[in-house]
This record gives C-alpha cells, structure tokens and sequence, in this order.
C-alpha cells in the first residue's frame, strides 16, 4: 500500500526520527456492496454505511478520516454530514497538489460513477485546471478493470521493452 508507506515517511519526517509510527486506524468498507448501492441510486444507504464507517473511526479515537477511493467522494457532503469526523477530501487535496505542480490539463480514470459524474471534474474546473474524461466507448472497460482487477490488488507489470 503505498500511501501507508507515503504517510508513514510523512510523519516520520514531521517528528524528525524514523523510530517513531503514527497511530493508524483502517476501517475498510466493501466496495462491491457500494458500487451495488450506487447502481442501485441509494444514495442515503451509502451515506449511511459510509458515515457508520467513519463512526467506527470517532469511536476508536481518530483525529480525522480519510477516504481513500475517488468513488466514495460523489457523496462526500451527505457521508460528512453522517458524522463528527473530520474527513479529508481527496478530491480538495488533489486540486491543491495540481496547483502546487502547475498543472493545466489533466485525465480521469476511475469507476464508471467517478468519470460520469462532475464531483471529482467541477473542483478542478473552478481552479482553471482542465479534467479529459475518457470516452464514452473506453469508460465501460476502465470501470471494469477498476472493479475486477484493482479493487482485488491485481496488477500486472508491464514489461519494458529495451
């Protein structure tokens, strides 16, 4: 997982040593369950399953929470609005890092709820930054690679060709 790695160094960095670890709570949630919920448009049951989630976090003494799936983040307000949590936006911290990198012109691949929706587009729309979905035709095959290979952590290297 390379944003436990990511976040680890960050911290350790912070606190000047490497003989220190944050304290990391995971609450993992089933993505298929969601992906069903949304396919089904019940918008509130995630909110709600999301939110319980984020509950379990308040609940174990966490500061703030994070979702780390874009997915999840087309219902961000309504799943905030589920607890007392404080949880941080991927989508806000990847427009401040496509600022922070000058960044223009950007593309999007996600699960076929994140490249159809706007969520994710509009916050880099507003910040001059232009997202390139792909097309209607390609969006089919990302989501479902997102969802049989991905979500299971299967990945296969490419081999290079020198």
């Amino acid at each position: 997982m390379n944003y436990y790695s990511a976040i680890i160094k960050q911290y350790q960095e912070r606190v000047g040593t490497d003989k220190e670890l944050p304290r990391i709570t995971i609450e993992s949630i089933n993505m298929y369950h969601m992906f069903r919920l949304l396919d089904a448009q019940q918008y509130e049951k995630i909110a709600g399953y999301v939110g319980a989630a984020a509950n379990n976090l308040l609940k174990a003494g966490c500061d703030f929470g994070l979702i780390c799936g874009n997915t999840p983040h087309l219902l961000f307000d309504k799943i905030q609005a589920r607890t007392d949590l404080s949880l941080l936006s991927i989508v806000e911290t990847a427009v401040a890092a496509a600022q922070q990198l000058h960044l223009q012109r950007l593309a999007l691949l996600g699960t076929k709820f994140t490249m159809q929706n706007d969520f994710f587009i509009k916050p880099f729309r507003e910040a001059g930054i232009e997202v390139c979905r792909p097309s209607e035709d390609d969006q089919p095959i990302i989501h479902q690679k997102i969802v049989d290979k991905l979500e299971n952590g299967l990945l296969r290297k490419r081999l290079s060709s020198s």
